[in-house]
Parts: structure tokens; sequence; C-alpha cells
């Protein structure tokens, strides 16, 4: 990193460590759709995954921030409380819906399809929700591949990128959205985090508040996920295997984060 004009330019290894990111999330979003008839493990492993990442990862380092920024801890939880609830109302039908009809929301006014539309609509929030939530993330990851650039660091993001990769793409199948858009944001997000950071870093109260309502968003994201996963195993869809493999990888990623 050294200053042009008065602004910072990341140097050669910070754009290496963002190839890096880019790569691990279109590999976890590849392995993702060419993993077919497995979208029930996909689903659980993703929704873990996001869960896992909340509660391990940006919780923590929101209510970590929070002091330099002069936040008490309480006023990051209720914003991490209000991106939850704010996610609910547009999630409340998407438990339950008609996949299916998330990719074709047309002719919704035909008889007894108000309420698959609604579902519907739910679902497609559910995708959204994650697309976006996972954006901002990974702009303040982009962030942070600046402000503390060394290999712990850039191994932790990458193997968070191949799982935010993973999660994405699974999600977006799963509602039937398209994944080609939301991959590109993900993957030029890190950067925007990167220019941001070089030429006006983030005021220091944003910083925690951001985080809390992400992991606000992404909680809520992943517990729909897992109600899905969760009728895909009680219909058959999730066989025992699929859920044991799930939970192994989950392990073994919980235990990276925290050690990372």
């Amino acid at each position: 990193m050294h200053v042009l004009n008065g602004i910072q330019v990341p140097g050669e290894s910070v754009w290496i460590g963002l190839a890096l990111i880019v790569t691990a999330t279109v590999a976890g979003a590849w392995t993702a759709r060419r993993s077919t008839g497995k979208s029930g493990m996909l689903l659980l492993l993703a929704s873990g995954l996001l869960l896992t990442t909340a509660v391990v990862k940006i919780l923590p380092d929101a209510w970590r921030e929070a002091p330099a920024a002069g936040l008490p801890v309480w006023v990051v939880t209720g914003v991490s409380a209000l991106g939850y609830a704010v996610v609910t109302v547009f999630t409340r039908d998407g438990c339950g819906c008609d996949v299916g009809l998330a990719r074709q929301v047309v002719g919704a006014h035909a008889p007894g399809r108000h309420r698959g539309t609604r579902g519907a609509v739910g679902m497609l929030s559910v995708g959204t929700g994650a697309a976006t939530a996972l954006t901002v993330h990974r702009v303040v990851e982009g962030s942070a591949v600046v402000l503390d650039l060394s290999v712990p660091v850039v191994v932790a993001l990458v193997v968070g990128s191949a799982s935010d990769g993973l999660a994405l793409a699974t999600l977006l199948q799963e509602t039937g959205q398209r994944l080609a858009p939301w991959l590109a944001v993900a993957c030029v997000s890190p950067a925007v985090g990167v220019l941001v950071t070089a030429v006006r870093p983030l005021p220091p109260l944003a910083l925690p508040l951001a985080l809390a309502l992400v992991a606000g968003v992404i909680l809520r994201i992943a517990w729909v996920g897992l109600r899905l996963a969760a009728k895909k195993h009680a219909s058959g869809q999730l066989p025992r295997w699929q859920i044991v493999t799930a939970a192994t990888a989950l392990t073994v990623s919980a235990a990276f984060m925290i050690a990372y």
C-alpha cells in the first residue's frame, strides 16, 4: 500500500488476495451448480454455513467493533434483531410454499392461487435477501484485506468466499432466480470495499451497525433455509447420510472460523 495524491493505492498483494477471493467464490457457486441430485444436502449445508457465519464471525465482529465506535453492545444487538424482523416480514410465507411456483408467479389471480403466490414472493425474498446481505458483508471483507492483510486473514476470507458462493448459488437455484448477475456482484463487492477504504475509510460508527444488520438478515435467511431442508427431509428428498455429510462439513467449517 502506498500513497498517491492523498489516496492509499492498494499494492499487488492486495489484488492477489482479491483474485483468490473471487476464484473461491466462483468455485463455491460452480460446486453448487454441478452437484445435481443433492439439492437438499446443499440447501442444508448452505443454510448451516450462513448460520455459522452470522453467529461465529459477523456478530462477534460487530460486538468487538462497537466499543471503538462508542456504541453499547445492546444497540448492535438491537440492530441485528431489527434486520431479522424486517426480513421476516418479507419471508413469512417463504417456508411452506410451492418452490416451483417461485419460478412462475404468473397466473397469481387464478382461484386458490393467492396463498401460493404470497409464498412464492417469500421465497424470492429469501434468495434476494441472502444475495444482498452477502454482498454487503463482502464489501466489509474487502476493507479487511486492506486494513489487515496477512496470510491467515486471506486464507479465512478465501474459505468464507467459497461458502458464500455455495450459499448464493444454492439459495438462488432453490428460488428459481438467476445466479449470474448476483455472482458478478458478489465477485466485484470485495474490490469495492478495497477502493472505498483506500479513498475514504468507513466511519467507525458504520462498521458495527452494518455488520449487525447483515447478521440479522443472514440469520433469518438461514432459518428459512433450514426449515425448507427439514421439509425436504420429511418428504424423503434429504436422506440421513446427506444430513450427516452436511453436519460434518459444518462442524469443520465452524472450527475453522473459530480458529481464525
